[in-house]
């Protein structure tokens, strides 16, 4: 089936394209560029209309714990896969890494298998394209909301349960480089074809870089759970803002990161070098108040989530919130804010070639929005998946 998406203004690596059309034959990109050119390329069985607003590449969230009022390492199942798929997919994410964060090692293996069985079944939402282990090689120091009890050191037999656990699933994995053996590990990840995330840490500098040279690329959520940066010691924040061999994903929603520090890291690192996450948990999605987190109770309030004590724990952000707001409060060009949230993630887990750009070959995993960016429809691999009635 062939499917026409026109009339808005097209977002491609080629630049802007006003008046645009994608076409779409099956589950890929056939055709795009300006409406009277594409029309012209032959018959189609179904039209979209964008209104004169946004066609973009689908979002990819490489972060996302919960949403739609489930909450993946709680109930490790393939049903709570697919709900925050479906969830999902209201934002114009098209596709996402359920996040398995630390937890009792068993519970943990079950969530990764939950996620290639989810994996290798057609959702009616979002895309699964594996796992992100966060945790459990991290920092006690660090943990943040993560419960230390469940903390491990680095071990290659560990990742090798796993690893087959998910069936060869796992994209994405963040760990403390300063942990014993953790240099040992990145080496092994990248040997599996894992992206190594380095978070939930207080390494130092040169720690840091000795992560890097093993092949880590991404830091998870910078600022938050890592050392700050002073004058003689950088510390792993600082590491990231220098150096050009990280790219950091960021929780973009005005609580987690100041908007100054938003900009900061904007300035630093380039709209090339950032990608912006959810790091979402069950409520996302719903007009849930609070949830269970490790037998503890955790509150929603002002677009976060906090534990008793105050420590956060996670957002309630969606991808397109988290595009609006770096438009809004960073003053970043829509071309950047999209491009952090579909490109840049891609080429982090080794998917830049499949999707997320608007280009012909490419998957058909669209979002379309209104002037203002909210979301109108969003289509995964062809299928529209979801609509308002403003498409």
């Amino acid at each position: 089936m062939k499917t026409l998406i026109h009339g808005g203004d097209a977002y491609t690596p080629d630049g802007l394209i006003h008046d645009a059309a994608v076409l779409v034959d099956g589950e890929s990109i056939v055709a795009v560029g300006p409406q009277t050119q594409v029309r012209s390329t032959g018959a189609f069985d179904v039209e979209l209309d964008a209104h004169g607003g946004v066609i973009a590449a689908g979002f990819i969230d490489l972060q996302i714990n919960g949403a739609g009022g489930r909450f993946l390492t709680d109930d490790p199942t393939v049903e709570a896969v697919q709900e925050m798929a479906r969830t999902v997919a209201r934002y114009g994410c098209t596709s996402f890494l359920p996040t398995v964060i630390t937890s009792n090692f068993q519970t943990m293996l079950a969530a990764v298998r939950a996620v290639h069985e989810a994996n290798e079944q057609t959702t009616d939402g979002a895309r699964v394209l594996g796992v992100h282990l966060e945790g459990p090689f991290i920092n006690p120091e660090a943990s943040g909301v993560h419960d230390s009890a469940f903390i491990r050191p680095p071990s290659q037999d560990d990742l090798d349960t796993l690893w087959e656990a998910s069936g060869g699933g796992i994209k994405l994995m963040t760990l403390a480089p300063e942990m014993p053996g953790a240099g040992e590990l990145i080496r092994a990840a990248g040997r599996y074809g894992i992206a190594v995330a380095v978070g939930h840490t207080r390494a130092d500098y040169s720690q840091m870089m000795e992560a890097v040279a093993a092949g880590a690329g991404l830091a998870t959520h910078l600022f938050n759970a890592m050392g700050g940066l002073t004058a003689r010691d950088p510390g792993a924040t600082g590491a990231v803002l220098a150096s050009t061999d990280f790219m950091a994903s960021l929780i973009a929603d005005g609580y987690h990161v100041h908007p100054a520090m938003m900009e900061l890291a904007l300035r630093t690192k380039g709209p090339e070098g950032l990608v912006l996450v959810t790091d979402a948990m069950p409520p996302m999605g719903t007009d849930l108040t609070e949830f269970s987190l490790y037998g503890e109770t955790v509150t929603v309030r002002d677009g976060a989530c906090f534990m008793a004590d105050g420590t956060l724990a996670g957002s309630v952000l969606t991808m397109d919130r988290a595009v609006r707001n770096m438009s809004d409060l960073v003053d970043a060009p829509v071309e950047d804010a999209l491009r952090m949230a579909s490109s840049n993630p891609a080429s982090v887990i080794g998917e830049g070639d499949v999707r997320g750009t608007i280009e012909v070959g490419k998957a058909a995993d669209i979002v379309v929005m209104d002037s203002e960016l909210n979301v109108t429809a969003t289509i995964v691999g062809g299928r529209t998946v979801y609509q308002t009635g403003a498409a």
